[in-house]
């Protein structure tokens, strides 16, 4: 058995697997809220207070990796350090209060693992692969199989509301600027695709989409759907009938209230800028990729 961790901006997640004929399959996925991206100063450092905090969640996973004993284990952090200006304190305070080493992820790593681990789930050789983080936004654009291109853009579910929404649900006008974000920072992206019919999503919020979906449309499409012109449907109910909307994310999407409409408009200026019809996601990503990565470097080094 293996263990792999996530240090993400919004939630830190410690899944075991089994790897089966070269498969990741999950046996225990257990997520805490954290919420790194809101302890960030005007310096750009990670405070005190969440450095405490992440080290709490981490002290809570090690007592079930002391249990279950896994083969190996594994730590790597996307843009909750990598963000920051004091990483290596960071890493450093982990690895005294924990005893677990921490591997930061660059933009293009992280989006080339996102593509690694989601691919076996893909049923298409092309088209463009987005993963909305807490803190970040990485797009893959794969032909015949092959990532092509990718980019990491610095705009997350968690970090877009902590920069634009007072309140807990964002208003039209507040859900409005981060659309605004969010596109000028695509505009001025270096990913050299214009136009992808097809849209896939990795993570939290991605799959999040898909069951609000389900509950505000009163279907059971699960990981496999919806067309691209639901956000605009949902973007509208915000103004029509908040408290509707409100009720669906709440059955959909409990622990995401606050972040899943900062979410979707950036899935929704993605779709835009890149003419996507349609829309699925995969139930896997970056935790499956790094841990077939990490393994497959120990095969080499056998």
């Amino acid at each position: 058995m293996y263990a792999v961790i996530d240090i993400g901006s919004n939630t830190i997640r410690l899944v075991l697997y089994r790897v089966v004929d070269g498969e990741p399959r999950q046996m225990l996925n257990s997520k805490q809220a954290a919420g790194l991206a809101g302890y960030v100063d005007r310096e750009q450092c990670l405070s005190p207070k969440g450095i405490q905090k992440a080290i709490e969640v981490l002290k809570k996973f090690q007592a079930i990796l002391d249990s279950v004993k896994p083969r190996e284990t594994f730590v790597f952090a996307t843009a909750s350090l990598r963000n920051v200006v004091n990483t290596k304190q960071v890493i450093q305070a982990i690895r005294v209060a924990c005893g677990l080493e921490v591997r930061v992820l660059t933009g293009k790593e992280e989006a080339l693992l996102d593509y690694q681990g989601a691919f076996r789930a893909l049923n298409t050789q092309n088209g463009l692969l987005v993963d909305i983080g807490g803190g970040s936004t990485e797009l893959v654009c794969f032909q015949d199989g092959k990532a092509e291109f990718v980019c990491s853009l610095p705009m997350g579910s968690l970090n877009m509301f902590n920069r634009f929404v007072r309140d807990v649900v964002p208003t039209p006008e507040e859900l409005k600027h981060i659309s605004e974000y969010a596109c000028d920072l695509l505009r001025d992206a270096e990913f050299p695709m214009e136009e992808a019919a097809c849209l896939y999503g990795v993570g939290g919020t991605c799959r999040a989409s898909c069951a609000l979906n389900d509950e505000l449309f009163e279907e059971q499409s699960g990981y496999a759907g919806y067309p691209c012109k639901r956000l605009k449907k949902v973007r509208k109910l915000l103004k029509e009938d908040r408290r509707q909307l409100i009720s669906a994310i709440i059955k959909a999407a409990p622990d995401r209230v606050h972040t899943i409409l900062p979410g979707m408009a950036i899935l929704e200026a993605v779709a835009n800028r890149y003419h996507c019809d349609s829309f699925s996601a995969s139930p896997y990503g970056v935790r499956e990729g790094y841990l077939l990565h990490m393994l497959e470097g120990e095969k080499e080094h056998d």
